[in-house]
């Protein structure tokens, strides 16, 4: 079998080593110039092509791995399925070959978070949870890491659109937090964003679980296409399997089993629906949690880093589209908050936010902002984009990330938090340096 990895990084590196000792025949292309490991796989006749485009000739594999960046409307994409070779992503394999349970996060938000907690549950329940420690920015996505397969305890997988539209296999318990229009210049259409999201569920046997957002019309249409037992999460109303929240407690049943957990206090809307997410999950997976103390929360997702003056001091550097950012603000008091926003206009060489469903989500987001926030700095080519549809009395224009904190942190008084929640998409760089410039102003 002739197989194609795309990239040179040290996932992609990792399995075309595995793939090649396995007797494969494999290509390891990309359009940069390949690392010091990549073009040590020569010595093993892997053929390592640099500069590679791929978009206009990807070969004739029989099979190819595509980074996980890759679009789904990318030109090699619709190439290779048109030469009918079988195109998946390190994450498929790794759902293909575990050899344990596996545990699949998906939704339009809240993913990692639910993950992160579900990984601690897990394990405070003594249950041995393999999951990645490598993917960028606290993500649990399916890295090198898995592709040795474990033979006792669970995976646990947070897996995206851009993971699910190459994969066909689903994972053991499904788990789907929420479903909105979003990325869907990756995709090309809602209608394809939504079957990508489709195959954590559409994989499943009978033997298996399905964990479901029942407060979420598109996640529940989701989990319904799964053969497998139904679990539920809900913030509303009460579920017969899984968990719901009843005053300040979170109820969960399983196994003919209930219990009343405390629910930890400071958690925003979001935050509790990726908890009920994750105890519905770990019930699910068996145990039912027997407390939510000493919990932590992801980095670079709604983190109180400090504060000045009494001025909480937020990094919510994850949030790259308009919701995510909507939803930290809505639980915020009329003018309360001073909002750091802004970004790339682009997304892999594509448009973002720019579907009618995501340009009137932008719009939403633009309201909500106009309500809680008292000044919004904004920053990157993004800014002349929401600058057009905010209140340009309280808006002010900062260049990059750390000059727009620092004007932020200028202008605090009479607020309760400064925020930042770019609602575009921002550089691993650039987010690193969200919480140290936050910081900067701690006194």
């Amino acid at each position: 079998m002739t197989t194609l990895v795309e990239g040179f990084d040290a996932d992609a590196v990792a399995l075309a080593r595995l793939l090649v000792a396995e007797g494969r025949a494999v290509t390891l292309a990309g359009s940069g110039p390949a690392t010091g490991e990549a073009l040590a796989l020569r010595a093993l006749e892997v053929d390592v092509r640099e500069h590679a485009d791929l978009d206009r000739d990807p070969g004739e594999p029989d099979e190819a791995f595509l980074d996980v960046w890759t679009p789904e409307v990318a030109p090699r994409v619709s190439r290779l399925r048109a030469a009918r070779a079988r195109v998946r992503c390190l994450g498929d394999l790794v759902l293909e070959r575990a050899g344990v349970p596996t545990i699949g996060v998906t939704g339009t938000a809240g993913k990692t978070t639910t993950a992160f907690l579900l990984v601690q549950l897990l394990r405070a329940a003594g249950i041995e949870v393999h999951a990645s420690t490598t993917a960028r920015a606290g993500n649990l996505w399916p890295t090198a890491e898995l592709l040795s397969a474990p033979t006792s305890g669970v995976a646990v997988l947070e897996l995206t659109s851009s993971h699910l539209c190459f994969t066909t296999h689903s994972p053991s318990i499904a788990t789907i937090t929420c479903f909105w229009p979003d990325h869907l210049e990756l995709h090309g259409s809602l209608a394809r964003y939504r079957a990508a999201k489709e195959t954590i569920a559409r994989g499943q046997s009978a033997d298996d679980v399905v964990v479901a957002n029942e407060d979420d019309a598109g996640a529940a249409a989701i989990a319904a296409l799964s053969p497998g037992r139904r679990v539920g999460f809900s913030a509303t109303a009460e579920v017969e399997e899984g968990a719901f929240l009843r005053g300040g407690t979170i109820v969960a049943r399983g196994g003919g089993e209930e219990r009343v957990l405390a629910l930890p206090v400071g958690l925003d809307g979001p935050r509790r629906q990726a908890l009920l997410a994750a105890v519905a999950a770990s019930t699910a997976a068996g145990p039912i949690p027997t407390g939510l103390e000493r919990l932590r929360l992801p980095e670079l997702r709604v983190v109180v880093v400090g504060s000045r003056d009494g001025v909480e001091l937020v990094d919510d550097g994850m949030a790259a589209t308009p919701a995510k950012t909507a939803a930290a603000l809505r639980e915020r008091p009329d003018r309360s908050v001073v909002l750091v926003a802004g970004g790339e206009l682009t997304s892999v060489g594509l448009p973002v936010h720019a579907s009618p469903e995501e340009h009137r989500l932008l719009e939403d987001a633009c309201a909500e902002v106009r309500r809680a926030a008292g000044l919004v700095v904004l920053f990157g080519p993004a800014a002349g984009r929401l600058a057009s549809l905010l209140d340009p009395s309280r808006v002010v224009v900062a260049g990059d990330v750390e000059r727009a904190v620092a004007t932020a942190g200028a202008h605090l008084s009479g607020a309760q938090a400064l925020l930042v929640s770019p609602m575009f998409p921002v550089s691993l760089e650039e987010r690193e340096r969200i919480a140290p410039a936050l910081r900067s102003l701690v006194r």
